[in-house]
């Protein structure tokens, strides 16, 4: 049974997350109950949802792309459909 979270342990878990740090709100958690990565992150994203539905105006906006990470995706399609079209183009030149 994981320890309980003090009054303390809560509100520096609240301002890791209110501060975008998802990575430190985890190891804060877990230090204090003894739970494993994925139990804290589990317990860490509850935590979360209920700050954001509560203090929205707290936590950094989301990106433009509508999440983490979309704005990659497209660049590495990009670069490799260019690769591609480059292999294309080098072996129909000769």
């Amino acid at each position: 049974m994981p320890t309980p979270l003090t009054d303390a342990q809560l509100n520096a878990i609240s301002d890791a997350l209110r501060g975008g740090n998802k990575i430190e709100a985890i190891k804060l958690h877990r230090e204090a109950t003894g739970l494993g990565l994925k139990e804290a992150k589990d317990e860490i994203e509850v935590i979360e949802a209920g700050l954001r539905e509560k203090f929205p105006d707290q936590f950094p906006a989301a990106n433009k792309a509508g999440g983490q990470g979309k704005g990659c995706l497209g660049a590495v399609v990009f670069l490799l459909a260019t690769g591609v079209g480059a292999a294309i183009w080098w072996s129909t030149r000769a």
